[in-house]
Parts: structure tokens; sequence; C-alpha cells
């Protein structure tokens, strides 16, 4: 089997996934070997899909809320922000950091 049939053959196998996940406003996640995560959203997937990149069968995939990969992305952000304050305090600089969450939604407290 060529690779071009190979490949159009995952992505036929993809497309399910493809509609459960932007019905359902769903992320591509997937974990490598090494265990390192990725989160991809529907289009970003396609888009890199038709440049031949990210072409993985549909078992390298789950559909996940990307709600947890922002929730991620804080706390690596704040895991940083503590790291540079501490060195910054070490180092004798009054400058510091802080991470401030801003809502929209009606109901929050602003």
């Amino acid at each position: 089997m060529s690779i071009d049939i190979h490949h159009q053959a995952i992505l036929t196998s993809l497309e399910p996934l493809f509609e459960t996940a932007e019905s359902g406003k769903l992320w591509f996640f997937h974990r490598d070997v090494a265990g390192e995560e990725f989160w991809y959203s529907p289009e970003f997937l396609r888009s890199e899909q038709a440049e031949g990149r990210l072409i993985l069968a549909p078992e390298n995939w789950d559909l996940r809320n990307p709600v947890g990969y922002l929730t991620r992305i804080i706390q690596d952000v704040s895991v940083r922000i503590d790291e540079y304050n501490a060195l910054a305090k070490k180092l004798g600089l009054e400058e510091t950091i802080r991470l401030e969450s801003h809502s929209a939604h009606p109901a929050d407290v602003h």
C-alpha cells in the first residue's frame, strides 16, 4: 500500500472523530511515548493533515474538552511565575510578576 493510499485511509477513518469533535466542541488529544501531551483543535488538525502532518490512526487520539488544556496551561504558567519571583527575590530584584484572571461573564465578580 502506498503512503498516499495509507494516509487517505487514515484520514477517512478519522472523519467520525472529526464530526464528534466539531459537534461537541472537543479537541483531539494525543500523548506520545515520552508522555508529552498534544492538544489540537479540529480546525488545526485538519490544516496540519492537509500538509501531510499529524496523520495518526484513530486509536492514537482521544477527544477531550479543551477546558482541561486551559487548566493545564494556567498551572504551568503559575509554576513559571513562582519560579521567576523566587529567583528575582534571590537576586535582590524588586520586580515580580502576578497572574491575573479576567472574566467577561456577567455573573462573575469584577
